[in-house]
């Protein structure tokens, strides 16, 4: 029920603000991608930088 409060309310400000529902809309396709990016791309690239790192400390 409150996640539902503050989701009208935000709605409100926004609408207040002069903020369109396609700006919205766009932010939360940014928003989408950037955690796209992030989840399957750049976790997996750390995660081998990582044990590369290990595995060249403890062979050094």
């Amino acid at each position: 029920m409150l996640s539902l409060l503050l989701t009208l309310l935000l709605l409100w400000l926004f609408f207040k603000l002069g903020i369109g529902l396609i700006k919205i809309i766009g932010f939360l396709l940014v928003v989408g991608i950037m955690f796209f990016f992030f989840a399957y791309l750049l976790l997996p690239f750390l995660a081998i930088m990582l044990v590369g790192s290990l595995v060249w400390a403890t062979t050094r």
